[in-house]
């Protein structure tokens, strides 16, 4: 792989994201979840499923924050473009995943003692973060030696397919012939139910100062993507 480097680019290295930031977005993320179970309670599934989802987004943005402050990302025009980027944030959201997973999928890799096999999902999410979206913005002069193949589920975040599923639960989509394709009727409670279940994960996984070895590992891999 080759690529060209911006000249004159000023970059720090010092840990620059107040914890205040961090917070404030924490905050945040948490106002738009309780939001979602409001209108969950009262039926709005597919608002309430959207609400999740943005919820999810602003969790990620921390996410990204707490990268810089580990100084696994460097705080580059580049890396606070991302934070505005629905697929960037969506990426980081499979991380999430994987570092702090249903009770279901917990207990499903502790009987496979899979905890702490890496799935190819979020290796292929931080490559794709890395160079088809960080590196992709600093340069369009580089190449790939040999066109990576990523998992389905990355891939397809990265194509936009997951945010035109959240634009979904809030607009009819027409077809070319004028035809309503589908409606945010579509959404049903369990719909909801799991996004706001998912959301909560991931707020209390970047609220909590509690990391486990996975985390760490994470922080590495980043670290070496973009030395």
């Amino acid at each position: 792989m080759t690529h060209a480097r911006l000249n004159n680019k000023k970059i720090y290295h010092e840990n620059i994201i107040p914890a205040k930031t961090m917070g404030a977005c924490v905050k945040n993320g948490n106002r738009i979840l309780e939001d979602a179970k409001f209108l969950f309670d009262y039926g709005s599934y597919p608002s309430a499923y959207v609400l999740a989802k943005l919820a999810q987004e602003e969790f990620a943005k921390v996410f990204i924050l707490k990268l810089v402050e580990a100084r696994s990302l460097k705080w580059t025009k580049e890396v606070r473009r991302s934070l505005n980027h629905h697929v960037s944030k969506q990426l980081m959201g499979v991380i999430l995943e994987y570092l702090n997973p249903s009770t279901e999928e917990f207990l499903e890799m502790s009987k496979h003692n899979s905890l702490l096999k890496r799935p190819a999902r979020v290796s292929n999410a931080m490559n794709i973060y890395i160079h088809e979206i960080l590196r992709r913005w600093e340069s369009q002069n580089w190449i790939w030696a040999e066109e990576p193949e990523y998992d389905y589920e990355a891939k397809s975040i990265y194509e936009g397919k997951e945010d035109k599923i959240k634009q979904n639960a809030v607009y009819i989509s027409i077809s070319k012939d004028g035809r309503a394709v589908s409606s945010p009727e579509e959404f049903k409670q369990e719909d909801a139910e799991k996004e706001i279940e998912k959301a909560e994960r991931h707020g209390w996984f970047v609220g909590t100062k509690d990391k486990d070895i996975r985390y760490q590992e994470i922080v590495e891999i980043f670290k070496e993507l973009r030395a």
